[in-house]
């Protein structure tokens, strides 16, 4: 016979040891969590500029693998506390996988290293909530939250996918179609306006988002010689070119460059560039146009940016344009001149 105190006994290892070892044995796992970088459309004109989710709450020693998913190009960056972001479009490249501890900074690689398809996968091996960023794109922020490995997460990785697929539909089917017509009808100073992209910033508790329409509105435009072309961008974020000829080596600046020295590219009194092209063979560039960045709070404030681009077109001819860069996505126009 087995003493009652003994087969209490017996009966607590058979119970609570089990248990016991299975709670250490989760918390010492790991895991590898998946989440997506940018989305677009089928034509490739309209690009969720977007971490999907851009929120995730994982524990330390997790590892989330980011998988690209656009052909517009993307960083997953993650920048120490009161660091400085650098200047598009450097991205420190880091190697893959990589370990971030918080201390110092970690980037996939940016163009032209960037392909549609890779993976950049980072493992965290400090608790803390981490600020996740684009290099590229100045409101394509999120968030991940590591937690201690025996913490509760609220969420599992089918809950993210789900979060995911709903904020990639949701970006994708604004279309802005009000938008586009108000576009279409706005003219600043008697010139044939092309909208060079329009776009919408929204936002989660995680951090913001974009919907950048990269296309011309109003791409293949006729006009009599001697008429003026404006070119507006009208994205909160998202930068431009209206390039004729040979893109520049440099596509931000604009070409030939300095306008003051240059006749066929001044500067109108609204701040406006204006150039002039008399031949199809001519190689000119807008460079960046594109609104300035968001004031802070307590920072310096930030000077307007160049938004619009006009040219005159005084012979008549086919002048063929594009984007220098998003050419690739099709933001391509033309102007005909009688």
């Amino acid at each position: 016979m087995i003493p009652s105190s003994l087969r209490w006994m017996l009966l607590f290892a058979v119970l609570i040891v089990p248990q016991v070892l299975w709670d250490v044995a989760s918390a010492s796992a790991t895991q590898t969590w998946h989440a997506t970088v940018g989305a677009q459309s089928n034509d490739e004109g309209h690009q969720a500029l977007a971490f999907l989710p851009n929120e995730i709450w994982i524990h330390v020693n997790d590892s989330i693998e980011w998988r690209f998913d656009a052909d517009e190009p993307h960083t997953v960056t993650f920048l120490p506390d009161d660091s400085v972001r650098p200047p598009f479009p450097n991205a420190p490249s880091s190697t893959n996988p990589v370990t971030f501890d918080g201390s110092t900074a970690v980037s996939s690689p940016g163009v032209p290293a960037f392909v549609k398809g890779a993976t950049f996968t980072v493992n965290f091996t400090n608790t803390g909530n981490f600020k996740l960023v684009c290099l590229y794109h100045q409101n394509m922020t999120g968030v991940v939250h590591v937690l201690e490995a025996n913490a509760q997460l609220p969420y599992d990785q089918v809950f993210y996918d789900r979060q995911a697929a709903d904020q990639q539909r949701d970006l994708l089917s604004d279309r802005d179609r009000g938008l586009v017509a108000a576009c279409a009808a706005h003219d600043s100073l008697k010139a044939r306006v092309v909208t060079a992209g329009i776009g919408e910033i929204s936002a989660t508790a995680g951090g913001s988002q974009t919907l950048s329409v990269v296309r011309f509105i109003g791409d293949k435009i006729v006009i009599r010689a001697g008429d003026t072309v404006e070119w507006t961008n009208q994205d909160p974020v998202t930068p431009h070119t209206v390039t004729f000829g040979v893109e520049p080596a440099n596509p931000a600046p604009p070409s030939p460059t300095p306008p003051s020295l240059n006749p066929k590219m001044t500067v109108d009194a609204d701040g406006a560039l204006h150039a002039v092209i008399t031949s199809p063979a001519d190689n000119v560039s807008s460079g960046f146009i594109a609104a300035g960045a968001q004031d802070q709070t307590g920072s310096p404030q930030t000077p307007l940016g160049v938004t619009r681009f006009r040219v005159t077109f005084p012979n008549p001819g086919v002048f063929p344009y594009k984007c220098a860069l998003h050419d690739t996505l099709g933001m391509k126009g033309m102007v005909i001149v009688h």
